[in-house]
């Protein structure tokens, strides 16, 4: 696959990822699809490890995609503060510890698959240019 065409891919799926977690953080009393007590803290981690994980495989260097990644922890924290004033919402230290471990798990799994991914995205004599 052409590395502009994984890139753009995953920088969208990011982006509505980042848009669905905006909403369902946001809207009033939600119900889960799947309920055991503190299954909203799997529900927190699931997210936030994935909205880390996608900058880490969709961005071309390094830096930029754990920046990137690492902003979804301010995102988290926001949101969190935010549903403190949404009525059947409140503010929980422990989803928003659930969801900072998500972003560190993400990035981890990310920074992992980095090089497989980019043996199998970008030609050899050009893997050693991206490393930054």
């Amino acid at each position: 696959m052409n590395r502009a065409v994984w890139t753009g891919t995953v920088l969208v799926v990011w982006a509505v990822s980042v848009g669905a977690v905006c909403y369902y953080s946001l809207i009033p009393h939600l119900e889960l699809p799947v309920d055991f007590w503190n299954a909203d803290k799997l529900y927190h981690f699931a997210a936030y490890a994935w909205l880390g994980l996608l900058p880490m495989i969709g961005f071309r260097t390094r830096r930029v995609a754990v920046l990137a990644a690492l902003s979804m922890l301010i995102l988290g924290t926001l949101l969190e503060v935010v549903q403190s004033h949404i009525p059947g919402r409140d503010l929980s230290m422990l989803d928003a510890l659930a969801n900072s471990l998500g972003v560190v798990a993400g990035v981890a799994s990310g920074n992992s698959l980095r090089p497989r991914l980019r043996g199998i995205l970008l030609p050899a004599d050009c893997q050693k240019a991206t490393r930054r």
